[in-house]
């Protein structure tokens, strides 16, 4: 019983020193120098040719599903 008491005990600070740890190293990296500039580049717009084809007055599928009991 001494030994589980021991090996708990141990196992806990074991723990705490663990995320202690992990929590101070996240501090090391809040300073990040910034990401270099990146360079412009112009994209040419396509010209339009032909309209759009005139939209489907019948949204809501096929009317011949409406006709069947």
């Amino acid at each position: 019983m001494k030994f589980l008491k021991q090996f708990i005990t141990t196992f806990a600070i074991f723990c705490v020193l663990a995320v202690s740890a992990m929590a101070a190293e996240s501090q090391k990296n809040d300073q990040k120098p910034p990401p270099p500039p990146k360079d412009k580049v112009e994209v040419p717009k396509q010209p339009k040719q032909d309209p759009p084809p005139p939209r489907n007055e019948n949204r809501g599928g096929d009317d011949k599903k409406k006709d069947k009991p």
